[in-house]
C-alpha cells in the first residue's frame, strides 16, 4: 500500500475536523451531526440550537418507560426549530398557549457563543415550570441568547408532563423489574429530567461547555425539581451549582407503596384511581396495553391540578400526580433528605416573588371571613390563632389579600429560607434574594409582582418595557446568575469587580438576603415572624 493510501483517512479525518471547526453552526454529538444557525445578540453572535432530541420518542412501548437511548442519523440534522411541547392540556395554560404539542417531545436546546471544545464555558441548564403539569421549552421568555452572550452555554430541556411524567402504576412497577430490574414506576419526567443532564456530560463540550461546571436552575415546578435532583442519588454528580426560583419540593411526598403523601394515597393508589377515571381497571399487563392504547386527546381529559388551579369540570375532583418516592429516583422523601442535611452540598441560590402566591389565592376555596377562620383552625390546628395574627383580615373583602400573603409565606418566603438553612447547617453555601419590582404590567390576568415575572428579567427576555430601571435590573440579575454559574458564588472571585452591593453569604443568624426591587439592596430577616411560624408547623408535621 502506497504512502499516499495510508494517510489519506487521516488527511480526510482532519479535513473534516478543520471543517467543522470553522463552521460553528455545525456540531458532532454522540448521536450525530446538528445543524443550528448564527444569531445577532446586540451586536455579538450567538449560535442557537434547537429541538435536539436527548432521548427517543416516548411513544407507542415507550410510554411511561424510562427515557430510551437516541437512534444515531446519517447527515445532518436541522436543528433551527423548537421541537413540539409535551401534551398537556391547554385550559390550564395562563397566556399563550402550546399549539404545537406531541408525545415525541423528548428535545433540547442550546445557546451558546462558541463551538470552540476547548473554550470551556459553564453550562446553564434551564428547567422550565408548570406544576409538573404544563409548560415547555420554546417558551420566548426562555430564550437563551442574550445569556450566552454573556459567555454560558445555556440548555433548555423538555420533560413529560401531567399523566405522561408521572404515572406510578402496579403494572408499570411489574414492567420495569422485569425489563429493568427493579421494582419502580412514575417520576418519568424526573428520569428525562436525568437523561437530559447525562446528555449534557457527553455532548456540551462539543458546543463549547465544561460538564465539569454545570448549572441547573428552575422556576416554580423547575425550581421545585431543582430541589428533588439535589436529592436524587441518580442525578449525583451530574451538576456542580443549583438556583431555585420560586419553588421547592413540597412535603408529604408520596411513597409508590405505602399511604403517604397527598390525600393519604400512595403512588399506586393514585395511578390506580387515575386509570379507573381513564375507563381502564386492573394491575396486570392487559390493563397497562389498555392504558397505552388510550389516544393523546383522552389521556388530556384526566383532571389535574396545580396547587388551587385545575382543569376539572365543575365538582369533579381533581388528581395531583407529581414526584413521588419511587426507589429509583427518589430513594426517601427530599425533606428527610434535606432535613437530615444529605442533599448535594453545591453551591446554592434560593429566593421568591413579593407577590407569589396571587395566582394561587384566585382559587383560595373561601371568600368570607368565617370561612377563612375555619381554614386556618383546619391546615393549624392550635396555630390558628398565630396565622391570623400573621396574616389578618377585617372583612369578607380583605380575605382575598390574606390568603395571597398566606400562600407566599407557605409555599415561597418560608421554603426558601428553610432550603438555605438546612444547606447551611450542612455545610454548604447558600445565597437567599427576594424579587420585589414591579413593573407595572398585567399578563393573563396577574399584576404586581406575579409569579414568574423574574423569568424575563433572568433571561433578558421582557417586552414593552423600555426604562431604563427595568434594563438595569435585568442587567444585574443576568451579571449575577452568570457569575455564579462560573465561579459558585454570584459575587465572583474578584473582590474589586464584585457586582454591588455583595451579596452576603446566608446564616440563620441573620438572614441576610439581596432585594431585587427599585434598586438592589441588602436585607437581613425576611419575614422572620412567618417564616419561625411556619417553619415550627412544618417541623411537626
Amino acid at each position: 500500500m502506497s504512502t499516499l493510501h495510508r494517510i489519506a483517512p487521516i488527511l480526510i479525518l482532519s479535513f473534516a475536523t478543520a471543517l467543522l471547526a470553522q463552521e460553528p453552526t455545525l456540531v458532532r454529538i454522540d448521536s450525530g451531526l446538528v445543524r443550528g444557525e448564527s444569531i445577532d445578540v446586540a451586536g455579538t453572535t450567538a449560535h442557537a440550537f434547537r429541538g435536539i432530541p436527548f432521548a427517543a420518542p416516548p411513544i407507542g412501548e415507550l410510554r411511561w418507560r424510562p427515557p430510551q437511548p437516541v437512534t444515531p442519523w446519517e447527515g445532518e440534522r436541522a436543528c433551527t426549530s423548537f421541537a413540539p411541547a409535551c401534551p398537556q392540556p391547554k385550559d390550564m395554560v395562563y397566556g399563550i398557549p402550546f399549539r404545537a404539542q406531541s408525545e415525541d417531545c423528548l428535545h433540547l436546546n442550546v445557546w451558546t457563543s462558541t463551538a470552540d471544545a476547548d473554550a470551556k464555558q459553564p453550562v446553564m441548564v434551564w428547567i422550565h415550570g408548570g406544576g409538573n403539569v404544563i409548560g415547555g421549552a420554546g417558551s420566548p421568555v426562555y430564550d437563551g441568547k442574550r445569556l450566552a452572550a454573556q459567555g454560558v452555554v445555556l440548555v433548555s430541556i423538555q420533560y413529560r408532563l401531567g399523566v405522561f411524567g408521572f404515572l406510578a402504576h402496579e403494572a408499570l412497577t411489574t414492567e420495569a423489574k422485569e425489563k429493568d430490574g427493579i421494582a419502580a414506576s412514575g417520576n418519568q419526567g424526573l428520569l428525562d429530567q436525568i437523561a437530559a443532564l447525562r446528555w449534557v456530560q457527553r455532548n456540551i463540550a462539543a458546543f463549547g461547555g465544561d460538564p465539569g461546571c454545570v448549572t441547573i436552575f428552575g422556576e416554580s415546578a423547575g425550581a421545585a425539581n431543582v430541589t428533588i435532583l439535589m436529592a436524587s442519588p441518580l442525578a449525583e454528580g451530574l451538576f456542580h451549582r443549583a438556583i431555585a426560583e420560586s419553588g421547592y419540593f413540597g412535603e408529604n411526598t408520596p411513597a409508590l407503596t405505602s399511604a403517604t403523601g397527598a390525600r393519604g394515597l400512595s403512588g399506586h393508589a393514585l395511578g390506580a384511581e387515575a386509570a379507573k377515571r381513564l375507563g381502564v381497571d386492573g394491575h396486570d399487563a392487559e390493563a397497562l396495553a389498555k392504558l397505552r392504547a388510550l389516544t393523546v386527546e383522552e389521556l388530556l381529559e384526566l383532571p389535574l391540578s396545580i396547587g388551587s388551579i385545575s382543569n376539572a369540570e365543575r365538582g369533579e375532583r381533581a388528581l395531583r400526580l407529581g414526584p413521588i418516592v419511587d426507589g429509583r429516583v427518589l430513594t426517601r422523601s427530599p425533606e428527610a433528605v434535606w432535613s437530615k442535611g444529605e442533599m448535594a452540598k453545591v453551591p446554592f441560590v434560593a429566593g421568591s416573588l413579593l407577590d407569589d402566591g396571587s395566582v394561587f389565592s384566585r382559587g383560595f376555596p373561601v371568600k368570607r371571613l368565617v370561612g377563612y377562620r375555619l381554614t386556618l383552625r383546619t391546615l393549624f390546628g392550635a396555630d390558628a390563632d398565630k396565622m391570623f395574627e400573621l396574616f389578618p383580615a377585617a372583612s369578607d373583602g380583605e380575605v382575598s389579600g390574606a390568603a395571597h400573603d398566606l400562600i407566599t409565606a407557605l409555599a415561597f418566603t418560608a421554603p426558601a429560607r428553610r432550603l438555605c438553612r438546612w444547606l447551611d447547617a450542612a455545610g454548604g453555601k447558600a445565597w437567599l434574594y427576594q424579587f420585589t419590582r414591579d413593573p407595572g404590567i398585567a399578563r393573563a390576568g396577574r399584576s404586581g409582582v406575579f409569579h414568574g415575572l423574574e423569568i424575563a428579567y433572568v433571561f433578558g427576555t421582557f417586552s414593552g418595557i423600555s426604562r431604563e430601571i427595568d434594563a438595569a435590573l435585568s442587567a444585574d440579575l443576568m451579571r449575577r446568575w452568570v457569575t455564579f454559574a462560573r465561579c459558585g458564588d454570584p459575587n465572583g472571585a474578584d473582590e474589586q469587580n464584585a457586582p454591588a452591593p455583595r451579596w452576603p453569604v446566608h446564616t440563620p443568624a441573620t438572614d441576610q438576603h439581596l432585594e431585587f426591587g427599585d434598586t438592589v439592596r441588602v436585607g437581613e430577616g425576611l419575614d422572620r415572624a412567618a417564616c419561625d411560624l411556619l417553619d415550627a408547623v412544618a417541623a411537626r408535621r
